[in-house]
């Protein structure tokens, strides 16, 4: 009964894994996942600068309230 619920138990973590690395896109060798990152790192970057937009609009209005 136990080694019926180890090879269960290898069984579905093998699944669950083809399926995380599916949906990661590691079976993709076309270099989708290169423009992936340049997305990821676009995006960053104008978080990053709309959050130095917000911080220099907030020390302004400290300042102008002192």
């Amino acid at each position: 009964m136990r080694g019926a619920l180890l090879i269960g138990l290898t069984v579905v973590l093998l699944i669950i894994g083809i399926l995380v690395m599916k949906n990661m896109g590691v079976d993709n060798s076309t270099g989708t996942t290169k423009t992936q990152a340049v997305k990821h790192t676009k995006r960053a970057e104008s978080a990053a600068d709309k959050a130095t937009e917000r911080i220099k609009d907030l020390s302004n209005q400290v300042s102008g309230a002192e």
